[in-house]
């Protein structure tokens, strides 16, 4: 077996039986160059543990089911096993359990060595799989724990988008509902209803109303189950103080005008705000920007070296495609600048979240350093926070 065949055999284990007698919360594969071609290893993410002179990253990183126990899994086809017992090793400062899987039976001294590491190991012959070594549970070490929770975090908000640039779309299916209850009670709604009410009541719902609905979700407002959706206690305190779906469509319609949301409902822009800064990607960017302190617009390669002396581990994840951050660290972890390139940067980041930021009140206008990967153009794309 090949490394990325134990890789993949590791991921469908775990998924299907988990680990430590609990099912696996989310599961995420490093997006080294030799693994991103594989659908099938998807969601990716670099985790990066980071120590003086080095940096290593897990092949496979995982959150159990409760939510905190963070693990790490380090695999090796038919060779090297020492070595990725070595680098195992250094998992066990950021997580709490880690495994390293290979392709064969290792011998009962590397099992010995595991074992006084802390080390599980997971055999993976070709007729038969077995966890010969479990993983000891043990606390990693504060520091960088919260730099590998900090990483998930970023890694979940990123994993679902902002696929519309102007907030008012999700905002009204959040009024909308809060409508709904008031008459109806407290009971989910079917997503048909809910698509229903909103195209009566906002009638600039765009084709795709899904997109929408999500983004309410990712924002808090929203928990959808199924089919079923309803506020969350945050979106039903939120909502009270939006207005109804009618008058957000009339301010949509000046906001399309280029004018921010906060000049035409400073209200309604404060929701929005209060909402993205729980958001670990508004809130990370709202950070770097009040550092960087008001009257003071940059343009994005600036804004990502000031992120990077702030928080080098997190600003790979914000502002880069997950398939371009392996190519673009060094060995130490540190962004080698002369590789970066405009299509390496996220347009979710420059489009979605700059323009409802700017919604929001949380940055001054300065359009986009473009619509697309193709024609961006990261040193005309000015941010600015706005205070």
């Amino acid at each position: 077996m090949r490394e990325i065949e134990v890789i993949r055999e590791t991921r469908r284990l775990l998924q299907a039986h988990g680990l430590l007698g609990q099912p696996i919360l989310d599961l995420y594969t490093d997006a080294h160059p030799s693994l991103i071609g594989d659908p099938s290893l998807e969601p990716f993410q670099r985790f990066t543990l980071q120590f003086d002179a080095f940096a290593t990253h897990p092949d496979l990183v995982g959150r159990l089911a409760d939510g905190s126990t963070m693990f790490a899994v380090e695999a090796k086809g038919e060779a090297d096993w020492l070595k990725g017992l070595a680098q195992a090793e250094t998992y066990r400062y950021g997580f709490h359990a880690v495994l390293m899987a290979v392709a064969g039976t290792p011998s009962p001294d590397l099992l010995t060595f595991a074992r006084q590491r802390g080390v599980g190991i997971l055999a993976l012959p070709t007729a038969t799989r077995q966890l010969l070594e479990p993983p000891v549970l043990h606390l990693p070490l504060l520091k960088h724990a919260e730099h590998i929770r900090r990483q998930f975090s970023t890694g979940s908000a990123l994993r679902t988008q902002f696929s519309y640039n102007l907030p008012t779309h999700y905002l009204a299916c959040a009024a909308c509902l809060y409508a709904w209850e008031r008459e109806a009670g407290l009971a989910p709604v079917e997503l048909a209803q809910l698509e229903a009410m909103v195209r009566q009541h906002y009638p600039v719902m765009p084709r795709l109303f899904k997109p929408a609905l999500h983004g309410a979700e990712k924002l808090g407002l929203l928990v959808i189950q199924g089919r079923a959706i309803s506020l969350s206690p945050l979106g039903r305190t939120c909502a009270s103080l939006l207005p109804p779906a009618a008058q957000l469509a009339t301010l949509h319609r000046a906001a399309i005008k280029r004018q921010p949301l906060v000049d035409l409902d400073p209200r309604t822009a404060a929701v929005l705000r209060i909402l993205l800064l729980r958001d670990p990607i508004a809130g990370f960017l709202n950070e770097i920007l009040t550092q960087i302190g008001p009257h003071q617009p940059v343009p994005m390669p600036v804004l990502v070296e000031t992120a990077a002396r702030f928080d080098k581990l997190l600003t790979p994840l914000v502002f880069f495609f997950p398939g371009d951050v392996a190519t673009l660290l060094d060995d130490q972890g540190f962004l080698v600048w002369r590789k970066i390139q405009p299509q390496h940067y996220r347009t979710s980041i420059y489009m979605q979240y700059k323009q409802i930021m700017t919604h929001a009140g949380m940055l001054h206008y300065h359009g986009v350093g473009g619509t697309s990967s193709q024609h961006y153009q990261p040193e005309r794309d000015l941010w600015e926070v706005r205070i």
